[in-house]
């Protein structure tokens, strides 16, 4: 699965439906990576003030991880200046 993320709310989502997919609990998930359940919590709702690592360790811990993929812009014809 690919999905275009572009900001902490989105990830959180994603986060939280592929917890639920694999029938794990906020707690089992912290459990993993060495997180309460309330800082499961906080990034599943979006907090922008999560640790990278932490993004990493929790992503790798359902078996995902993170891709950059350059965004699509418009382009910007010269004599438009």
């Amino acid at each position: 699965m690919q999905q275009m993320v572009v900001s902490p709310k989105e990830l959180g989502i994603m986060m939280r439906d592929l917890r639920k997919k694999q029938g794990l609990t906020q707690t089992e998930l912290g459990r993993r990576v060495g997180l309460d359940q309330k800082k499961v919590s906080l990034i599943e709702n979006g907090n922008p003030n999560v640790r990278l690592d932490t993004l990493f360790r929790l992503l790798s811990s359902l078996g995902y991880g993170i891709a950059l993929q350059a965004k699509m812009t418009e382009s910007i014809e010269e004599d438009s200046w």
